[in-house]
């Protein structure tokens, strides 16, 4: 009987099936490499061409930014009187068809000073040359975008593009500031000049792939500049056509497009049609003017060849696959009855449901008999086994919990407000801990003692984890405890170290650097309990000094201790670095630390960075030595940089 056949003459005619399963992936895996060899294609060609359209629109709207730059140089180079501007701006608008309009504004006062407004403008009207003066008091131009943008920022700009009611076109701004060298360089003006964006439609509209392939144009805002829909542009932008949509990848898009980005992405609408329909939109942006390009290509009209190629090809696997399912069925049946029996077995124990998985021990001896019976004994084994588990996980989580919960509680410890006193201009201070577990041991901590000295402080406890975070809890307290007015850092740590060694038994301890800041003087008052020598930068002369101090590390000996007191004066712009041995022992690849040497490089090189960024640099820069090799010790820096308050009162 064929029940008593081997499994061996069963997977022979069940290989017929799987025969049908390999030309399926097979099937699927072309279609997939023809798509993707097709959209990279397309993207290449949508890049091509839109990259001519961007250097076309570009090459315009450049011509109008160098004339707008030399006329600003100009300004600043040449002895200016009215007459001269007015020569100047008919001779830019006469000979430049790109520009519409051209005016040089002045700061109140300026040019004359009986005149608080100076701003001759010169503008075509049909085939002649039109003069205005801008301002006054209905007209004040100090306000307007295209004069107080480049004011502010002090470079030149592209206004967003906007409808001048007078001209009935629509209109961009391109505005240069200058200056008066005379006077070290005051700024006292814009010179400015407007470009009709009617040419833009022909040159975007003449951009196309495939039948009904288009383009369109965006601001730098993502206002429609640019459409085949007239009735969008202007009125209505990339991000509102998605809000209407609510489509957020279109949003996401839109984004991007104004972050000045190149994609090719597809979406489900922004057609000429209304309706909502797959499509690719490949961007592009104009570098210098933040607005951006974007290609609109049908997804039906780019896959169509591939799609009519493997439908045909569908049909006939289809065919085929019927015919030889007819064939397999009479052999496989009696093959598969037993084994469809095992796979709903397999979805009850996968499904956790062993109860339901009910199987009869097997009344044959070939393979399916034995496969049968290993079942059975794997059933009983994974109860027992997911039992155990959910029990392990169950512990591992609370682990976990509690482990998320001492790490919240110990950074609460330290402040991670920068600037931590924003009123204070005589110092700069910042930091940053990068634990190796979940709680470390690492700590800084900066108060005011009094009105003008500050405490500040970093430090480093022996081992990691749990017990480490609570030493230092403990360290940070007593520090705080003993801090007075009046007392010396030697003379603090000898006291925190009686407090700590006592009834010592786990043997831990904990370096120390503790300094105090007289930010009238600058004079700062330091003792070291066995920390890393910070480093002292001074600005006036380049140097790095290591603010080395005699004593051990806090918390080890309970016999009198003695701590050396330093003293150093900084100056204005002295900055001190602070930081433990996660830092200069960090390993890499190679097995190599990162050393005092490459952090003293690293330090004089961005020297001139302010102090917040120095910080994440010189992180930054141990996680790249580091490699792939895992953290094993606490991160942990802290920069303090003094202000003379001689200097500012100056």
């Amino acid at each position: 009987m064929l029940k008593n056949r081997g499994i061996t003459f069963k997977l022979i005619s069940l290989l017929l099936t799987g025969s049908m399963l390999i030309f399926a992936l097979i099937f699927k895996y072309n279609y997939e490499l023809t798509k993707k060899i097709i959209l990279k294609n397309a993207e290449d060609n949508a890049k091509h061409i839109a990259a001519i359209a961007v250097n076309k629109i570009e090459g315009v709207l450049n011509i109008v930014e160098r004339i707008n730059q030399h006329t600003a140089f100009y300004m600043e180079s040449v002895p200016q009187t009215k007459e001269k501007l007015h020569v100047r701006l008919r001779n830019v608008i006469e000979n430049n068809r790109e520009i519409y309009g051209a005016a040089i504004s002045f700061e109140p006062h300026t040019i004359d000073k009986e005149l608080k407004y100076f701003a001759p403008y010169y503008f075509r009207s049909a085939d002649t040359l039109k003069y205005r003066a801008l301002g006054g008091e209905n007209d004040n131009y100090f306000n307007q975008d295209w004069y107080a943008i480049p004011m502010a920022l002090g470079q030149p700009v592209w206004s967003e593009p906007y409808f001048d009611p007078d001209a009935q076109i629509i209109e961009s701004t391109y505005s240069v500031p200058f200056r008066d060298n005379t006077t070290g360089g005051r700024f006292i003006g814009v010179v400015s000049a407007d470009v009709d964006l009617s040419w833009l439609h022909e040159t975007v509209a003449s951009v196309k792939m495939f039948k009904t392939g288009y383009a369109f144009l965006i601001s730098k805002n993502g206002t429609i500049l640019t459409h085949p829909n007239k009735e969008l542009i202007m009125n209505e932008s990339i991000f509102s056509i998605a809000e209407t949509m609510s489509d957020k990848n279109l949003r996401a898009i839109g984004k991007a497009m104004i972050r000045s980005e190149t994609g090719f992405k597809q979406i489900k609408g922004f057609g000429t049609t209304g309706k909502s329909e797959k499509l690719w939109l490949f961007y592009m942006p104009l570098k210098s003017e933040g607005w951006t390009l974007g290609l609109i290509v049908p997804n039906d009209e780019l896959l169509s060849d591939i799609i009519t190629l493997h439908e045909k090809v569908i049909a006939l696997v289809a065919a085929g696959m019927l015919f030889l399912s007819i064939f397999i069925a009479s052999i496989s049946a009696s093959i598969t009855r037993p084994l469809r029996r095992l796979a709903a077995a397999t979805k009850d124990i996968a499904r956790g449901s062993f109860d339901d998985c009910k199987l009869s021990h097997p009344k044959t001896k070939d393979e399916i008999g034995e496969l049968t019976s290993s079942f059975i004994y794997m059933k009983s084994a994974l109860r027992e086994y997911i039992r155990e588990l959910t029990e392990t996980t169950r512990a591992k989580e609370q682990i976990e919990s509690e482990l998320k919960i001492a790490h919240d509680i110990q950074m609460s410890f330290l402040q991670k407000l920068f600037p931590p006193f924003p009123e204070r201009t005589e110092f700069d201070l910042f930091a940053a801990i990068l634990p190796a577990k979940e709680v470390g041991g690492d700590f800084y901590d900066f108060f005011f003692i009094d009105e003008t000295h500050l405490c500040f402080l970093i430090a480093d406890v022996s081992g990691k984890g749990v017990p480490a975070s609570l030493f230092m809890a403990m360290t940070m307290t007593l520090l705080k405890a003993h801090t007075a007015a009046g007392l010396s850092p030697n003379e603090i740590l000898f006291n925190v170290n009686a407090k700590l060694a006592k009834d010592n038994s786990v043997s831990m301890f904990v370096t120390i650097f503790y300094g105090i800041l007289d930010i009238e003087t600058g004079d700062v008052v330091f003792a070291s309990g066995g920390h890393n020598p910070p480093l002292l930068y001074r600005k006036d002369t380049s140097e790095l000094i290591p603010l080395e101090c005699g004593g051990i590390v806090v918390g080890i000996m309970e016999e009198d201790i003695v701590f050396d007191k330093g003293l150093i004066t900084m100056q204005n712009g002295d900055f001190i670095v602070m930081y433990t041995d996660g830092v200069t022992e960090a390993i890499n690849d190679l097995e190599q630390e990162f050393t005092e040497e490459r952090l003293g490089r690293l330090i004089t090189e961005n020297h001139d960075k302010p102090i917040s960024e120095l910080v994440l640099q010189i992180i930054e820069d141990v996680k790249h030595f580091s490699g792939t090799q895992p953290q094993f010790d606490d991160i942990t820096l802290m920069i303090l940089q003094y202000n003379s308050k001689k200097i500012q009162e100056l």
